[in-house]
């Protein structure tokens, strides 16, 4: 069997709003936001290997293929881990079935937003290039990713999960690119397709037609100091707060589905845009930026979908040890709640 793909394909640049709180100082990262955000772009090919024998590393699910050694993509992100474990001769080899196994992780699967955007697809999209049903070698699930996977019809007879200290070798196995870097900054509109047909397995939501709050409030990553004052102004403006961590996957997905406009903090649960409608059918966004972390991803992924969406960049207060991540900043509620009676 030779390698399957998926063609590159062109997305057309999109129409964004982006505002900035007064602030928020002029800089390199938010010039180049305003530039790249709604730029056209190319969605690179998606290519699924032919079977062939593999070593998978559990944890970060690192791939040597027989043939040709360490597989690139399956070092995204790996410069963060240390490579001393990776060939342990004391990880257990998790015995897997003699057939065709799709590789379906990557070393940042414990966070939501890559598992649903990296390491799902290559199972939803296995058949649109011929794979029929693949047994699929995962990271360990919660009850949220086993629901996901129970929704799109794969049983626990269908997939095995790799412990973080075990690896596995597989005679059979099959890598895709759709585990590594480059589809969450540029995705290609195949990957959205099956997301759009699980939602519509989802009972209406209770916040059908609503305009939403996602909060963060159970994050310790990128903490927004003000979030309990903008929440009770939100309220009296009538939105609902919704945390998203604390909805099982079939209401996340109705959320993301039927809401009106979502409103929210850059984070994992965005990622659930995937399951809107496209266009006007679809919700309006509202992403809140912290100035020193103008991440693009979910821009990107409404320009895919033709979804309405407005930037509002906001002033960092501490940039805390990594400058990125473990930084906190302060939402000017004022000028969230203009843009949001403007729309």
């Amino acid at each position: 069997m030779a390698e399957l793909t998926i063609a590159a394909t062109e997305v057309a640049r999109s129409e964004i709003r982006v505002f900035c709180s007064d602030r928020v100082g002029p800089s390199q990262m938010l010039d180049q936001f305003v530039y790249r955000a709604p730029a056209r772009f190319s969605a690179p090919e998606i290519r699924f290997s032919e079977p062939q024998p593999l070593y998978v590393a559990g944890n970060k699910f690192t791939i040597a293929a027989e043939r040709t050694g360490i597989v690139p993509g399956s070092t995204y992100l790996f410069g963060e881990y240390s490579w001393r474990s990776l060939f342990d001769p004391a990880r257990p080899i998790l015995p897997t079935p003699d057939e065709p196994v799709l590789v379906a992780g990557n070393a940042p699967w414990r966070n939501y937003s890559h598992w649903l955007f990296q390491c799902l697809p290559p199972i939803l999209l296995a058949s649109r290039v011929g794979l029929q049903a693949p047994h699929a070698l995962v990271p360990p699930l919660n009850d949220v990713k086993r629901d996901l996977l129970a929704l799109a019809g794969v049983g626990p007879d269908r997939f095995t999960e790799l412990p973080e200290s075990g690896a596995a070798f597989l005679q059979q196995g099959i890598y895709t690119n759709l585990s590594a870097g480059d589809f969450p900054f540029t995705p290609h509109p195949a990957i959205v397709e099956p997301f759009e047909l699980l939602a519509q397995r989802a009972p209406r939501s209770l916040y059908a037609g609503q305009r939403v709050f996602l909060s963060r409030a159970d994050s310790r990553k990128r903490v927004m100091i003000n979030e309990a004052e903008l929440s009770a102004r939100l309220q009296a403006e009538g939105y609902a707060v919704v945390m998203p961590g604390t909805l099982s996957a079939i209401e996340q997905i109705a959320l993301f589905r039927d809401a009106a406009l979502l409103v929210g903090a850059h984070g994992a649960g965005f990622t659930n845009l995937l399951f809107a409608p496209r266009g006007e059918a679809g919700p309006i966004v509202v992403e809140l930026h912290q100035e020193n972390y103008p991440a693009s991803a979910f821009a990107k992924l409404c320009q895919v979908k033709r979804l309405r969406y407005t930037a509002i960049f906001n002033r960092m207060v501490d940039p805390g040890p990594d400058g990125r991540h473990d930084s906190s900043w302060e939402a000017d509620i004022p000028l969230i709640l203009r843009t949001l009676g403007s729309l």
